[in-house]
């Protein structure tokens, strides 16, 4: 295990054991591992941040190799959109007579920089002299929009690995993820699940265990987005005849901070929020539709308008709360406006940072290492460069399986035990 990595700050933990001849074999690992997160699992103020890393899942079938069953990142996203037939032609008239190149560092991999960049346009042009050129012009940029996020409409609703239950191995780490969460303490206040995935694989995994959550819509037949249901518990009476209640335990917050591939731009009856959450999805419905996922049009106001300023309001609440401790997994920090939040949360000395993920020169997690604070504690594996079929340790899966700790009868009655004891030596101290 001597490519399994837990950095706090500089110091790789693992390394000093191994210095210090502490055994440290692979089960070892795991174990300090669990045993780290047991402990931040136990912390007042717990939120998890889940990137576009783990809803991509690739497995290998034989004469093919690996096949995506679940949502590319963005780079191969880009890619592959760039790279289409339905886009060759748009790539070229805007090389051509906007000077966008595709190709260039800043788009090559992200189509949201991309579309942030021709919602500018498209304003611009939509704002200047209308001449017939100009009114031709901004209709073809809109036009490419169009296409741009049907394209990621597809790929997000992931429609046919769903009918086919193709992408049942992805929905079962989500489900074992969220199954794990629920045996942390009753006591302590929920869990916060931020993400920047537009995919449902959330949603359906806690939907199929039976766990309730607040995403930020209410209503019934038709939900509307409205941020105070953030401030809300979930709550059973305990004694009918009296006004007792108790949170339950199987409850999440989850804050879809670049919104949802099934939230839509819709009116509603005394609705001061116009964005309704569809219940059913399918590309057919929505391909006409204006989906809020980020970047938004710029009649919201850039990318700051509603539902995205009041989700990264939410966030930035969360972050500021004393002792709190932020865990983010699949996240490669390419994000300027979830990264400024996070640094400002350092300005607390109580807060903590958990990054699932590996370090390099060419990253941004590598630049946080750099900063050598001992809050900041980086967790993985280096990828092996002889074995491109190997799943490194920080993968969504295999922190999942072997990282997140399973609190399961046996743990927790150990964990009674020990209480048992602390407390009966106190008694005896006294």
């Amino acid at each position: 295990m001597s490519n399994t990595f837990f950095y706090k700050g500089k110091e790789n933990i693992f390394e000093k054991s191994k210095a210090q001849n502490i055994e440290s074999d692979a089960d070892s690992v795991k174990k300090k591992m669990q045993e780290e997160f047991l402990k931040v699992l136990d912390n007042k103020n717990v939120s998890f941040l889940l990137g576009s890393g783990c809803s991509s899942c690739e497995i290998e079938q034989p004469e093919v190799g690996k096949v995506q069953i679940g949502i590319p990142v963005m780079a191969p996203l880009a890619e592959n959109f760039y790279d289409s037939d339905t886009f060759k032609e748009d790539k070229k008239w805007l090389k051509n007579e906007l000077q966008i190149n595709v190709e260039s560092e800043n788009f090559k991999t992200n189509v949201e920089t991309f579309l942030s960049t021709l919602h500018s346009i498209s304003f611009y042009y939509s704002k200047s002299t209308k001449n017939e050129n100009s009114k031709k012009t901004e209709q073809r940029i809109n036009e490419i929009i169009q296409n741009t996020r049907n394209f990621l409409l597809g790929k997000i609703l992931n429609e046919e690995n769903i009918i086919n239950n193709a992408d049942e191995p992805l929905l079962n780490i989500y489900k074992q993820f969220y199954r794990k969460l629920l045996s942390r303490n009753s006591t302590l206040p929920r869990l916060n699940i931020f993400s920047t995935n537009y995919d449902l694989y959330s949603e359906r995994a806690m939907d199929l265990l039976g766990i309730h959550y607040a995403n930020g819509f209410t209503g019934g037949i038709s939900k509307f987005f409205n941020p105070t249901i953030f401030n809300y518990a979930l709550a059973e009476k305990m004694d009918l005849s009296q006004s007792k209640w108790s949170v339950i335990d199987n409850f999440f917050y989850l804050y879809k901070i670049h919104g949802s591939v099934n939230w839509i731009e819709a009116e509603g009856e005394n609705k001061l929020f116009k964005v309704k959450e569809i219940q059913e999805p399918k590309f057919d419905n929505l391909k006409d539709k204006e989906i809020m996922i980020y970047p938004t049009p710029l009649k919201y106001n850039a990318s700051f308008g509603s539902p995205y300023s009041d989700l990264f309001r939410e966030f930035q609440r969360k972050l500021m709360i004393n002792n709190n401790i932020l865990v983010t997994i699949g996240y490669s920090f390419n994000d300027e406006h979830i990264n400024n939040l996070i640094f400002q949360a350092f300005t607390i000395p109580s807060f903590r940072l958990i990054v699932i993920g590996e370090p390099t020169g060419s990253n941004k997690i590598g630049v946080l290492q750099k900063l050598d604070d001992s809050r900041i504690w980086i967790i993985g594996e280096t990828f092996p460069q002889d074995n491109e079929h190997y799943v490194p340790l920080h993968f969504f899966k295999r922190f999942v399986e072997e990282i997140l700790p399973d609190l399961t009868a046996e743990d927790l009655d150990k964990k009674l035990e020990n209480t048992i004891k602390k407390l009966f030596n106190t008694e005896q101290a006294k």
